[in-house]
């Protein structure tokens, strides 16, 4: 295939002598800008009207200022408070970027240089959301970028070029017929070769389609705008996606008077755009971007190339030489063997391909398949590989830009600046640095650790701690300062302009955001680690307690509901240190023990496994009720009793809810005592249960062992009655029983042990421990030798 056929319906579009001049794009083609550049020579317009949501208009100067460098982006933002999309009154985000190749961006920097006015005059993007269908177009997977240049890889005209061509996909068919071949065509031929194939695209395409994505009502009101230029200029040319000029073209050939589509009222805090920093990784096809262009450094450095250039000639066989003798520094810098001659085989290649592929020159593509034979060595694979990702690294690019107007700062940044003002905090440098915040000893770290708390929150990448107490994990909670680096590099300011659709504070955000996730929060766990974020971030979210109730109510998991007890009750003991003014924590807490003390009695058999889990729930139950809730003592008294009397019960639980009967009441004692001779008196099995029984019951009161030395004997029969192999298979039951005592503790307990066998304390306590093999072969050995003693005798 020479090229595109050139079609008769396209072709009467282009009238240099016409008012209005439509101007088909790829969003970010080079080739695009450039025959731009020179129609707009050609044309000599009085207004330059670009596909863009009309409400930045006030923005345009702000990306041209030479402060300014890209990439750079539009940010919008709606809230859909009045719920005119949704019932669920989403917030909605995205973003219009532009590149130094972007014929957008080369449209308004021209209307700069010959002083000519330059106006976006597309629906509003709150507009053009409301006026799309579930899931179609901007509402589809949440699209993040509101150029769209899908349709035109999309159909069977496409796929049949591809077939007819031999080319593998789109995006090569693009380069090859358009950004190549198109440099050597006169403006007339590439523009009709463009709007042949938009055409064609949009006939596959149908009115339903086009509809349900709101094509047709962001032309019908682009084309009320351009029918309002044409009424005080005289030649206007309009920029805009290919797939559209059609649709515009039709509409302005009938002329008649155009009614602007009336607006929904949307309240001014809804809705809003900002410049904003991108990055050239964000604008590449290959990492999810609908209209970026694969390799976008690389079509950046072909269109700045061609800037410099009288001609076009060479374009690509200069830079795809350049990135190749890149791209082997760069595996040279990883210690991969790539030669001179591997080089000098890579560009042969690729002129090669280009020549057998009817290319006048080598494009992206050729460079790619001649890395990839050439640098690579034996079998491709993944380690292999690594070269083709280097040279991909390259022509992706790691550049991001930067908006030079700070004027026009979003509000988060502001606030996020002033915050690093007033901490003393360094904003102004991507270098890493450490700061001290002294929490309880200074009057600026406790503001200055919330407030690092918040950026991590919002996940900003501005701060990490590196010391400190960590109350989600439970670490280092009597650690009274926090030591944290902190960078800002763009990446920050992205990631709170994102933020904007939840606060224009870090604190409004912060609440928000918070917000958000507890009523999207099933676990009570969940909900109480979000609850302790709200703590070290000093915010209060849930003020009438009816967000984290609900989710304590539904929460059938105990364990959840006891884990979030243990965050709460942390909470209680911290507010004070903290200063912390948030939510009622008691309420909390009452609210997780009432959702337990209902469950505990049904937990009276459970897997080993969970074992633990419910004595430490019960454990911490207990506590609760000697303090904070010392009212409810008698509830959770009923349910120990409950639990205990149930039929089959697990040892470790049921040992650990008669030490907390014995610690509510002494007279337990008695009791505790009768169910371990109950497992001393049982079968083998019976009585290995009764090391767990032990362990249960010496977590909730090890005192009880003093008592009378009592459990000790019984304790002593357990051992000693079992043979080696089933002693080795209780001790690590007998080892946790006795884990939690303190050394006086055991020495206690050695001193009873001692009076027991009659022997010294100390030796218990020193006395290196004898192999009990050995010692059972010793006693052996000194049976026979009475016996042959006795015999002699």
């Amino acid at each position: 295939m020479e090229r595109v056929r050139i079609g008769v319906e396209a072709s009467e579009i282009i009238d240099f002598d016409a008012p209005f001049f439509l101007f088909p794009v790829r969003h970010h083609s080079p080739v695009c800008s450039y025959h731009l550049k020179s129609v707009i020579k050609r044309y000599r317009p009085e207004i330059i009207l670009i596909e863009g949501p009309e409400n930045a208009n006030d923005l345009i100067p702000v990306l041209t200022d030479e402060r300014t460098s890209l990439p750079a982006a539009i940010y919008y933002y709606y809230k859909d408070k009045k719920k005119y999309i949704s019932d669920d009154a989403q917030d909605y985000k995205c973003y219009y970027p532009f590149l130094y190749s972007s014929p957008e961006y080369n449209a308004i920097k021209a209307a700069k240089e010959l002083g000519i006015k330059a106006e976006f005059i597309d629906l509003p993007y709150s507009e053009i959301l409301i006026n799309t269908a579930k899931g179609r177009g901007l509402l589809e997977n949440e699209k993040r970028t509101i150029a769209d240049d899908t349709k035109l890889a999309k159909g069977d005209f496409y796929k049949a070029l591809c077939d007819k061509t031999g080319i593998r996909d789109f995006d090569e068919f693009w380069e090859k017929y358009f950004e190549i071949s198109g440099l050597f065509e006169s403006d007339e031929e590439f523009l009709a070769a463009l709007h042949t194939y938009c055409l064609i695209s949009r006939r596959q395409t149908s009115t339903e389609e086009m509809t349900a994505d709101a094509t047709l009502a962001r032309e019908e009101y682009m084309a009320a705008n351009i029918s309002e230029a044409l009424k005080v200029h005289k030649k206007v040319l309009v920029v805009t996606g290919g797939f559209h000029s059609y649709g515009l073209y039709e509409r302005l050939k009938r002329g008649g008077e155009f009614k602007k589509k009336k607006l929904h009222i949307v309240p001014a805090d809804c809705t809003g755009c900002f410049p904003a920093a991108y990055s050239y990784e964000a604008a590449d096809a290959m990492k999810g971007y609908s209209s970026g262009m694969r390799a976008p450094f690389f079509y950046d450095s072909v269109y700045r190339k061609l800037e410099e250039s009288a001609e076009p000639d060479g374009v690509y066989d200069d830079l795809t030489l350049e990135f190749l003798i890149k791209g082997a520094k760069a595996c040279k810098e990883r210690d991969i063997a790539v030669s001179i001659a591997d080089v000098t085989a890579a560009e042969t290649m690729k002129g090669g391909l280009a020549a057998l592929r009817g290319i006048r020159e080598s494009g992206l593509y050729e460079l790619f398949d001649a890395v990839t034979s050439t640098f690579i060595k034996g079998e491709k694979n993944l380690s292999s590989s690594v070269p083709v990702e280097l040279v991909s690294k390259l022509l992706t690019g790691d550049g991001v830009g930067h908006i030079g107007d700070s004027s026009h700062t979003p509000p988060l940044i502001a606030d996020f600046e002033a915050q690093c003002t007033a901490l003393g905090l360094r904003a102004d440098t991507a270098v890493p640095q450490e700061v001290d915040a002294a929490l309880f000893t200074t009057k600026k770290g406790l503001p200055l650790s919330r407030f690092m708390h918040r950026m991590k929150f919002l996940e900003t990448g501005f701060a990490k701690r590196l010391k400190g107490p960590d109350l989600t994990s439970g670490r280092d909670r009597n650690r009274v300062r926090e030591i944290w680096k902190y960078r800002r590099s763009p990446a920050v300011d992205s990631a709170l302009i994102d933020h904007t659709t939840d606060g224009f504070t870090i604190e409004e955000a912060c609440i928000n955001l918070a917000a958000k996730r507890l009523l999207g929060e099933r676990r009570a766990e969940s909900a109480a680690v979000i609850t302790v974020d709200c703590f070290l971030m000093g915010i209060s979210v849930d003020d009438d307690l009816s967000l984290v109730t609900n989710i304590l109510a539904s929460d059938g998991d105990f364990f959840s509901v006891g884990t979030a007890l243990y965050y709460f009750q942390m909470l209680y003991d911290l507010q004070g240190i903290y200063r912390y003014q948030g939510v009622n924590i008691v309420s909390q807490i009452n609210t997780a023990f009432s959702k337990l003390i209902s469950a505990l009695p049904t937990l009276s058999d459970i897997p080993d496994e969970q074992a633990d889990g419910v004595i430490r729930i019960m454990r911490q139950m207990y506590d609760l009720t000697g303090g904070i809730l010392t009212s409810r003592r008698d509830e959770l008294f009923n349910s120990l009793i409950t639990l205990t009397s149930a039929g089959k019960k697990h040892p470790a639980v049921y040992g650990c809810a008669m030490g907390l009967l014995y610690a509510f009441d002494a007279k337990y004692q008695h009791n505790a005592e009768l169910a371990m001779q109950g497992y001393l008196n049982g079968a083998l099995s019976v009585k290995k249960q009764g090391a767990d029984y032990l362990r249960g019951l010496f977590t909730a009161a090890r005192d009880i062992v003093f008592s009378d030395n009592d459990f000790l004997r019984m304790t002593d029969k357990l051992i000693t009655n079992m043979d080696s192999d089933d002693f080795m298979e209780i001790l690590p039951s007998l080892r946790l029983a006795f884990a939690a005592f303190t050394p006086r503790e055991i020495q206690h307990t050695a001193a009873a042990v001692a009076e027991l066998y009659d022997m010294e304390n100390e030796s218990i306590l020193d006395k290196k421990a004898v192999d009990e093999g050995l010692f059972i072969f010793g006693r052996a050995l000194d049976d026979e030798i009475m016996k042959a003693i006795e015999g002699g005798a």
